[in-house]
């Protein structure tokens, strides 16, 4: 399969300080092989015009298409989801809306336990700081 061309490739803003960030990263790396994403550690976004402050970047994941319409968080994942091939299946279920909202709500869940998650996996612990629910 042939890679897509650099201007309609997803950029997808991960945390490099957070361990399940950077190995949701690797892993989409691995699965993504046509290419369809770019994945930035959201602390080198700083040249991207329209990038949010890092301090909104780390609070969910940021993806940014060819458009420059940014999606933010549950959302993000679906767009990832929607370019890489290997997850496409599962974005017939987000299109219900209960689907949808259950997206938002693991996301989040996911998101403010993160850095306990990371050392349950054997990661490096997040580097943003642990975050009630």
């Amino acid at each position: 399969m042939n890679a897509v061309s650099e201007g309609r490739r997803l950029l997808v803003l991960y945390d490099a300080d957070c361990g399940i960030c950077s190995s949701s990263a690797r892993l989409l790396r691995q699965l993504d092989r046509g290419r369809h994403l770019r994945l930035m550690p959201l602390q080198t976004a700083g040249g991207i015009g329209d990038a949010p402050p890092v301090e909104v970047l780390r609070d969910a994941m940021h993806v940014r298409d060819w458009h420059g319409r940014w999606t933010v968080a549950g959302a993000a994942w679906i767009r990832i989801a929607e370019a890489v091939p290997f997850f496409r299946p599962l974005v017939v279920g987000s299109r219900v809306p209960v689907i949808r909202r259950l997206v938002e709500w693991t996301y989040a869940r996911v998101a403010a336990n993160r850095h306990r998650i990371s050392r349950l996996l054997g990661d490096d612990a997040c580097g943003v700081n642990a975050r009630t629910p």
